[in-house]
């Protein structure tokens, strides 16, 4: 209370004042500020700025400011209230919020477009305080504070991001059950209303400079880009979005897929981005395939047989490129674009000189591989946070890791995923695992 004022939605009714409180009652053109006689001094004041950045930012200076007491209210007061009479009920204003009232902490998420699915992970929140920084243009956010849903979109997030959130906002919120009173509301940045504003610790206004455009980029598209974006065409099939989610796949289905797929491989030579400066691709260790770290970048050459197709005779001599080669680029979530630079100027000009046309580059990243290339690691894939080779502080014991096991809709998604060990993250619809380290090596 001292720090900040927390503000949710109740019903728009007598019952719903406490003389402990303060209430802000927005009819559009006329915003009733009403004090309860119990209410701190602090509440007022802030309720107060509230409502005059309301009334400047979101009305234009239009709406009239309104202060309200108990007992000396108006009858434009209690008409917006619900009382057509615009009398004051007989029942006296009590105090009826609990004393042990708890706010519900919020939740950020992301909104991210997988290989044919929606990803929705949550956002960390440092020092467990919601900060505006944490919202980025390119990208949709969704804040579920309870009482309140909010859909953020970045300005420079796409279309299909943006109607995807949209829908998944009213699945998120049918999820549970929440008052009547319970709102979804949409935020464009830049024009966040400071309902929203209030959620974060710390909101400035602050002038957004892209300090990445050359002068080139400035005279081929002009100054304005979203008036050069609005000019360009752009078709994208929404439909995959808003159909029912194919069936899941039987475990039988994936076994075979990945027999096959597997029959077909010939070999597979793994690597991995080492180096802070000099980064290069080099090979990694066999033990260590099927382990991926989410700052890393790695290359899998994989050669598979080429199956002779029925046409050809028997008696005619076998081809001379009998082979397929797929590279395989993984980028973790947290690493950089560099690892794709370095690989397409080193490893990719020497694969084309031994290859040459029947060779074929697949960029994946993180949570968007496909089944082809999940399938050759058997269902034992693990992706850890931060670097394959992260120094450790000496003296420092080995950290607690905590690993969530997923499978999107099919077997051969099977993995397991770090995450931050934190007990409000686990999900009762989940499976985790826990590695804990020992004190000695004798425990172990």
């Amino acid at each position: 209370g001292n720090s900040s004022i927390h503000l949710e939605p109740v019903p728009v009714c007598a019952e719903s004042l406490d003389p402990r409180f303060v209430f802000v009652l927005d009819t559009g053109l006329k915003i009733f500020m009403w004090y309860g006689k119990r209410a701190k001094n602090t509440f007022k004041s802030k309720a107060r700025l509230l409502a005059e950045k309301i009334n400047k930012n979101e009305r234009k200076n239009k709406a009239e400011i309104i202060m309200e007491t108990l007992n000396d209210e108006s009858a434009d007061f209690w008409k917006a209230l619900g009382e057509e009479d615009g009398m004051r009920p007989e029942e006296p204003v009590i105090e009826h919020v609990s004393d042990d009232f708890n706010i519900v902490p919020p939740r950020l998420y992301q909104v991210k477009l997988g290989m044919g699915y929606l990803e929705l992970p949550q956002v960390e929140l440092p020092h467990n305080k919601l900060e505006h920084t944490l919202l980025h243009s390119r990208n949709v956010y969704i804040l579920d504070c309870y009482m309140d849903l909010f859909v953020w979109f970045g300005k420079k997030s796409t279309r299909l991001v943006r109607a995807a959130a949209v829908k998944l906002s009213h699945e998120l919120f049918t999820m549970m059950e929440r008052p009547s009173q319970a709102l979804v509301t949409r935020a464009q940045e830049g024009t966040e209303t400071q309902i929203f504003k209030i959620k974060f610790s710390g909101w400035d206004e602050v002038i957004a400079v892209d300090f990445t455009r050359t002068a080139e980029s400035v005279q081929k598209t002009g100054a304005d880009l979203t008036k050069w974006a609005r000019q360009q065409e752009t078709k994208a099939d929404l439909a995959a979005l808003f159909t029912p989610r194919q069936p899941a796949m039987t475990a039988t289905e994936a076994q075979q897929l990945m027999d096959d797929w597997n029959d077909d491989l010939d070999a597979m030579e793994a690597f991995v981005l080492e180096g802070t400066i000099n980064k290069k691709f080099v090979r990694l260790p066999e033990e260590e395939i099927g382990h991926f770290y989410s700052k890393d970048c790695y290359v899998f050459l994989c050669r598979y047989w080429v199956p002779v197709e029925d046409g050809e005779e028997e008696d005619s001599p076998p081809p001379e490129e009998d082979h397929q080669c797929i590279v395989y680029f993984w980028q973790g979530r947290d690493a950089s674009n560099m690892g794709w630079l370095t690989f397409t100027f080193t490893l990719q000009k020497k694969f084309k000189e031994l290859f040459g046309e029947n060779l074929e580059v697949v960029r994946t990243h993180q949570q968007q591989e496909n089944f082809k290339f999940l399938a050759h690691f058997k269902r034992k894939m693990v992706i850890h946070m931060g670097k394959r080779k992260e120094p450790r502080p000496r003296n420092q014991s080995a950290p607690v890791e905590l690993y969530h096991l997923r499978a999107n809709g099919s077997p051969l998604c099977t993995r397991l995923v770090q995450i931050r060990p934190d007990a409000t993250v686990l999900n009762s619809a989940f499976c985790y695992i826990l590695k804990v380290p020992f004190e000695s090596e004798e425990d172990t």
